[in-house]
């Protein structure tokens, strides 16, 4: 959608940044609405909402789209898209806390990235596949999708959770959309900055190489199948590898794995280069993403996971919106010198290591135990 944007629609790379940013502030505050209700409505009742929501939304996208002269309702329309996902992820993330206890946590949310990646590696093949046929085709099949997980959910989703502060939510019927807590604020500060690093991956990755490298479009889908290929093979066998250490320990390497990873984007001379640099962001990713979420869930209380869960996909969602901006101008400002985008957004990368040491320090002084099988201490 970014070589969209900019190939197709002629709308300036520093405005394709800030579409994608404005795309993430949507997310930022359905985030928010999405945990809450989650807590309020339940898991399924939400998850069923969001892949409503995304049915509407990218099924529209697939009418509209193929008009090129409607740039600005394209635009609108692709913003309003992230709302599903918004509704999804919190309601997702906290469902998988509800069925494992602490020490299943790391390997379920594992489980949960494996199946998703799945679709990382079909879809951007699919796309790169039925592109030559029309873009709408890809918004046509992301309805398709949308419908099917809705349907999923509706059938399996029967309700059934483990957590007792949940139900006594359900009991109560309180909504709430904000969750404060010291040890959430910290982490997230960490996982902001980490994700600044990461959102590269959507917006200033296909812009450059599509502008700097001159790679076509139709090959840029392969660059993220390696992505969703290597989180489905190689995500066991690395959790495996660093489950012996505390969570804050992959946190920390995946955060350097994902600063080199974009580095080495920069001495990338061709498609392959590309996609070598993706495997060890890949890397960063499998190492972080699982966790991530595992961590948040211990911190929480029983009856506000899903609240931690958006108020952490609000953070995130954060650096998502500045992260393409960010990008999109460092291209404009430094396309003659790659290693300069590459080494600035790699700052980002600095701040999150300090801040998850900080962290990892502070929650053990204060009595919370964030390993692998410790205990929540909310």
């Amino acid at each position: 959608m970014a070589l969209y944007f900019e190939e197709v629609l002629g709308i300036p790379i520093s405005v394709v940044g800030i579409i994608f940013t404005l795309g993430s502030v949507v997310s930022i505050v359905f985030s928010l609405i999405g945990g809450g209700l989650a807590d309020f409505i339940g898991r399924r009742n939400t998850l069923i909402l969001g892949s409503a929501i995304s049915f509407l939304l990218f099924s529209s996208m697939s009418f509209i789209i193929q008009d090129k002269t409607l740039v600005v309702p394209v635009v609108i329309l692709f913003i309003l898209t992230s709302m599903g996902g918004a509704f999804v992820f919190p309601s997702a993330s906290a469902l998988v806390s509800d069925v494992t206890d602490e020490k299943e946590r790391v390997n379920g949310f594992v489980v949960y990235r494996i199946l998703a990646n799945l679709g990382w590696a079909v879809g951007p093949l699919a796309g790169s596949i039925i592109i030559v046929y029309g873009i709408h085709w890809i918004f046509i099949l992301v309805s398709a999708c949308s419908i099917l997980q809705g349907v999923i959910v509706a059938v399996f989703i029967r309700g059934r959770i483990r957590s007792k502060g949940y139900r006594e939510v359900r009991e109560k019927r309180k909504f709430g959309i904000l969750a404060f807590d010291r040890f959430l604020l910290l982490f997230s500060f960490g996982t902001f900055f980490l994700t600044m690093v990461a959102s590269q991956f959507s917006v200033t990755l296909p812009l450059y190489a599509g502008i700097f490298m001159n790679i076509p479009s139709s090959s840029i889908g392969y660059i993220y199948a390696v992505n969703g290929a290597l989180v489905v093979i190689g995500q066991y066998p690395i959790t495996n590898a660093l489950k012996r250490f505390s969570d804050m320990v992959p946190m920390v390497l995946g955060t350097v794995f994902y600063s080199l990873g974009y580095l080495s984007v920069a001495f990338a001379g061709n498609l392959y280069g590309l996609m070598v640099s993706m495997a060890i962001i890949t890397v960063g990713e499998n190492m972080t993403s699982p966790v991530m979420n595992s961590v948040v869930s211990k911190i929480a209380p029983e009856d506000k996971v899903a609240r931690f869960m958006g108020f952490l996909g609000m953070t995130n969602s954060t650096g998502r919106a500045l992260g393409p901006s960010i990008g999109a101008f460092l291209i404009s400002a430094f396309l003659k010198n790659g290693i300069f985008v590459w080494l600035t957004v790699d700052i980002f990368g600095v701040l999150a290591v300090l801040i998850f040491i900080i962290f990892s320090g502070y929650s053990s002084r204060n009595g919370k135990r964030i390993d692998k099988g410790g205990p929540s201490g909310s």
